[in-house]
């Protein structure tokens, strides 16, 4: 913060303004954004440079060329705070840095870990002996269910998850984008497994003389610890039940796979954009999307619009005494035997562009 109106600040308040602009940082990530501005000054100082400007972050990233496309928005990010910080330089409108920065973004993939089918979850849900796996089968619930990243399961607190009878409710307070999630756990639809009491099986066999909060204790052979269980251990969970399960190429189940097919599962049961941004908290719609584009079962769908013949469409009049039993066989699942008082009543289906015309008779 330097301009000639500081100098009329009163100590107090120019310090206030300090620790605003300071916090500007994310404090998990103080240090990085540090090293990240050190290494460019280092390279003006050997390039003896003593403005910044857009032609100066150019040739710097120009330097930087090699690095993948993830890790040059990243760089970018933490210069843009700390310029914004350090020299009060706002680089968000610098164009053509933008623009070089797309370029190279042309044609990236990021590397993205595999994710689980519910298939491969009711394998090993049901297979995976509890003496062995009944912490990887609860991690791997509540994972799954919140779409929840390993350091949300790392650090999920015993007064987070909450026992309600015939189900839990589990609330991440800490989040990466700092958006608050609350989700619920059922009995599940797994034949002969009951996810509430496999939970709850866990939870009551944590020693009360657990002396932190977090949920997450070892576990091993039918008993819980009381050392937490670290991130480096959720990281590999995905792995260690890819291996039980021998799918091919186990390694790439990593830390990021419950959160994945989490978002997976939800986005092939047709949610919208919307829906799959609360459920993951996130809060641009670019991640919502891209599941949304590589959706099998949605592109199964848009196949179906696309190429076979158009569903049987009615026009009817239903009146008092007879039953909403034929409207539309083609695209769901209609209850029938229901007065038509109470409407018509459509499950399973996916519908476009729909018209209800309801006409309420004259008694």
């Amino acid at each position: 913060m330097s301009s000639s109106s500081d100098l009329e600040l009163p100590s107090d308040v120019e310090e206030a303004a300090n620790v605003a602009v300071g916090s500007l940082i994310p404090e998990k990530s103080k240090d990085r954004y540090a090293v990240a501005y050190t290494k460019f000054e280092k390279w003006c100082e050997l390039k003896k440079l003593k403005k910044t400007n857009e032609k100066v972050l150019l040739a710097y990233f120009e330097s930087l060329k090699t690095l993948k496309a993830s890790s040059l928005w990243t760089t970018y990010s933490m210069l843009r705070a700390e310029l914004t910080v350090r020299k009060n330089i706002d680089i968000k409108g610098y164009t053509m840095l933008l623009a070089w920065l797309k370029r190279r973004s042309d044609g990236y993939h990021a590397k993205k870990s595999e994710i689980f089918t519910k298939e491969n979850v009711e394998k090993f849900i049901k297979e995976a002996e509890d003496k062995d796996y009944l912490f990887a089968k609860v991690a791997m619930l509540i994972g799954i269910a919140g779409a929840c990243r390993k350091i949300e399961l790392t650090f999920l607190r015993d007064k987070d998850v909450s026992d309600e009878g015939t189900f839990f409710k589990i609330t991440i307070p800490e989040t990466k984008t700092h958006v608050f999630r609350e989700f619920v756990i059922n009995d599940g639809n797994i034949a002969g497994v009951n996810f509430v009491d496999l939970i709850r099986k866990y939870r009551n066999i944590r020693p009360s003389t657990v002396k932190h909060d977090r949920f997450f204790v070892k576990y091993y052979n039918e008993k819980c610890g009381v050392q937490p269980v670290g991130i480096n251990t959720f990281g590999k969970l995905p792995t260690m039940i890819a291996q039980y399960l021998r799918l091919p190429n186990a390694k790439a189940y990593t830390g990021h796979c419950f959160r994945r097919s989490s978002a997976s599962f939800l986005t092939d049961s047709g949610a919208d954009i919307l829906r799959i941004k609360q459920h993951g908290g996130w809060k641009s719609n670019n991640v919502a999307e891209g599941y949304v584009e590589r959706s099998l079962e949605n592109k199964k769908r848009i196949a179906n619009n696309i190429l076979r013949e158009s569903s049987a469409t009615a026009s009817r009049v239903v009146g008092q005494d007879q039953r909403a039993d034929v409207a539309l066989r083609e695209v769901g699942k209609v209850e029938k035997s229901i007065p038509a008082d109470y409407g018509v009543i459509l499950t399973n289906c996916v519908c476009n562009n729909v018209t209800f015309n309801i006409y309420k008779s004259e008694k």
